[in-house]
């Protein structure tokens, strides 16, 4: 029993598929008659002066409108988060505003003026292993 299935089944597996697709087709192959493409119109020049080009001082008029534009939503954002804050949330923001207008550069001088110290004493450690060669 079993060997006469793997026989159909051989049997189903070597029927060419296009033989048996063929019944399936519902266009048999053939293709639609040809439609008759109608002939163009020539339509006559005529003589334009606007030939659809943008001048560059339109391009820049409008360049500068959005540049308007985006500025004033940034700042109408800004000014709408500034007015939404909390008294004490903004109150805290003006004192940092305010501690940081006294010394605007106090930690970046403080910060360069350690690394120096720090590649000084790098140095002075090079040449005393230079000296402690000799």
């Amino acid at each position: 029993m079993r060997s006469l299935a793997i026989l159909f089944a051989a049997l189903a597996l070597l029927a060419p598929s296009a033989a048996l697709a063929q019944d399936q087709n519902p266009f048999d192959g053939q293709l639609p008659p040809a439609q008759q493409t109608p002939e163009p119109t020539v339509e006559p020049l005529t003589d334009s002066s606007d030939d659809g080009n943008v001048g560059r001082d339109t391009l820049y008029i409008i360049g500068a409108a959005l540049l308007v534009f985006f500025i004033g939503i940034g700042v109408w954002i800004s000014r709408d988060a500034r007015s939404n804050l909390p008294p004490e949330e903004r109150d805290q923001l003006d004192r940092e505003r305010e501690g940081s207008s006294a010394h605007p550069h106090k930690h970046a001088r403080q910060a360069k003026a350690k690394a120096r110290a720090k590649t000084r004493a790098q140095k002075q450690a090079r040449k005393a292993g230079r000296k402690a060669k000799r």
